[in-house]
């Protein structure tokens, strides 16, 4: 799954980019304002470490998630060109995550004319709408002529036309795709399109230092999970120091956790993503799925051999785990289920696949 981070030029995009990913990699190959890479993460979770401390694995595997730095997005609100490459890009990912910039910095012009997230939150969230819009018309006209033209799939032509005219009108009316609340079957009509509103959307804060212990209010994001405040800046430091020199750093800077791991947690639950957990052949894995994914299907995750030859799926939730201590004590006291291949995966699950090869 993949997270595409977005920002108006000078925000911070980057920086927030690198902190996230520990990337520093030269970025020479881009061309200027169009900066595609890439970095995948592991995805912080507490439970990993007390699974760790109670299977002693020899190796603990993360869920991880994709996160792409996509620049030229809003390129020509600075005065220069929007790049078809990076929309294309951003379309091609899973969620979007916006960047917007709370930092003063006299050596780092802002380019709307002054410190204003809101303001650039507006100015972004409305070219997502043009774009979505100029897509949807588009191909509003093609399947106009295909339905003129007498084409056999005539009804299902109409079916795509109807819901397309519901996305035109909402864009029109400046409102995201994913505001119309389309059905399944709705969404898969219009799925090829990448449609840029109907992604879930978060929002990162890029404050200064200053910022850190009073961050900004924006009250004007409402309809979206409340903004994230970063320090970008530090946090790419900090990714750069020794776990002792880090500590310390964070003590003096009067932080209690990184940020950057909020807004990767932040991100994998956006993408409606849960973990389940395995302990095989001394490793210890989180394996990221949907929420809702049926056992015989999680398994396949694993391995496609697993999801055919699929038999049972021995299951204890990660909470009883822990209050018993062991896997052999929550067997002892009923906690450990075999489960069919309908049974849905819940976040946390210890499993155990069973199959036949």
């Amino acid at each position: 799954m993949k997270v595409g981070i977005v920002g108006l030029p000078q925000s911070g995009k980057t920086t927030l980019f690198n902190a996230l990913t520990g990337a520093h990699g030269d970025t020479s190959a881009h061309r200027p304002g169009e900066q595609v890479a890439a970095g995948v993460v592991g995805v912080p979770d507490e439970r990993l470490d007390v699974l760790a401390g109670m299977l002693s694995p020899d190796e603990v595997i993360p869920a991880t998630i994709e996160f792409g730095d996509i620049g030229g997005v809003f390129g020509h609100l600075s005065g220069g060109e929007q790049s078809g490459r990076a929309v294309a890009a951003l379309r091609e990912a899973d969620a979007i995550l916006m960047v917007l910039r709370a930092f003063e910095s006299s050596y780092v012009p802002e380019v709307l004319g002054g410190v204003n997230p809101a303001r650039e939150y507006k100015a972004m969230s409305a070219e997502l709408l043009l774009a979505d819009l100029q897509v949807v018309e588009k191909r509003l006209g093609t399947v106009a002529d295909d339905i003129r033209r007498g084409r056999p799939e005539r009804e299902a032509l109409l079916r795509e036309q109807a819901v397309l005219g519901r996305c035109r009108r909402a864009l029109e009316e400046q409102m995201p795709v994913e505001s119309l609340g389309l059905s399944d079957v709705e969404k898969a009509l219009v799925s090829s399109y990448a449609l840029l509103t109907l992604k879930p959307r978060l929002c990162v804060v890029n404050i200064g230092e200053d910022g850190i212990s009073r961050p900004p209010q924006l009250a004007e994001l409402s309809g979206l999970a409340p903004p994230i405040p970063v320090c970008a800046e530090l946090e790419m430091e900090l990714m750069d120091l020794e776990e002792g020199e880090r500590a310390a750093f964070m003590a003096e800077a009067g932080l209690k956790e990184m940020a950057s791991g909020r807004v990767i947690r932040a991100c994998y639950d956006l993408l409606g993503l849960r973990s389940f957990f395995t302990h095989v052949s001394d490793k210890l894995r989180a394996w990221p799925i949907p929420a809702g994914m049926h056992a015989r299907v999680a398994a396949g995750r694993i391995h496609t051999d697993m999801e055919k030859g699929f038999v049972r799926a021995e299951v204890v939730g990660f909470g009883d785990l822990k209050v018993c201590g062991s896997l052999k004590e929550a067997k002892t006291r009923g906690k450990v289920r075999m489960e069919g291949k309908d049974y849905v995966v819940q976040d946390g699950d210890v499993i155990t696949f069973h199959f036949t090869r």
